[in-house]
């Protein structure tokens, strides 16, 4: 999931750090692209695209936890090739989203000093625990 938010950031300019970006923490390999006066359009990947990969030795590594580089370049480069010879409308489903609303989080430097382990939270990210300020880890919230 990653690596596909590696690409969108690259493909598209949107980042996190620009609050560009949301994640909806969905789980889902999908996103939505928003552009203020053009609309909306969400993009998922297809689940028939999805249930081909597991066919590929690559995964095979994969769910026995190696990372990408340390599988042999032979076996990325087969599924590799296989994707990039996949026809675009066998990867994915694009729909517009003629009623999607998008409010980015206003950026701010207001922040709070956690009560507990002393370092400051912005915020938005501040959890008030018996009326002090808290970070989220010192606050006990599990999300």
């Amino acid at each position: 999931m990653t690596c596909m938010v590696d690409g969108i950031q690259a493909a598209t300019g949107c980042t996190y750090g620009k609050l560009l970006m949301e994640k909806s923490g969905h789980g889902k390999l999908a996103f939505t692209l928003f552009k203020p006066g053009k609309g909306a359009v969400r993009v998922a990947i297809k689940p028939e695209f999805m249930d081909e990969l597991p066919k590929f030795e690559f995964f095979k590594y994969r769910k026995a936890g190696k990372e990408p580089s340390e599988i042999p370049a032979a076996v990325t480069d087969e599924v590799v090739t296989w994707m990039f010879a996949q026809p675009d409308e066998a990867l994915s489903i694009m729909e517009r989203k003629p009623d999607f609303t998008f409010q980015p989080v206003k950026g701010s430097f207001n922040k709070a000093k956690c009560v507990k382990c002393g370092e400051y939270v912005f915020e938005r990210y501040v959890c008030e625990k018996d009326g002090k300020p808290h970070c989220i880890s010192c606050s006990g919230y599990a999300g």
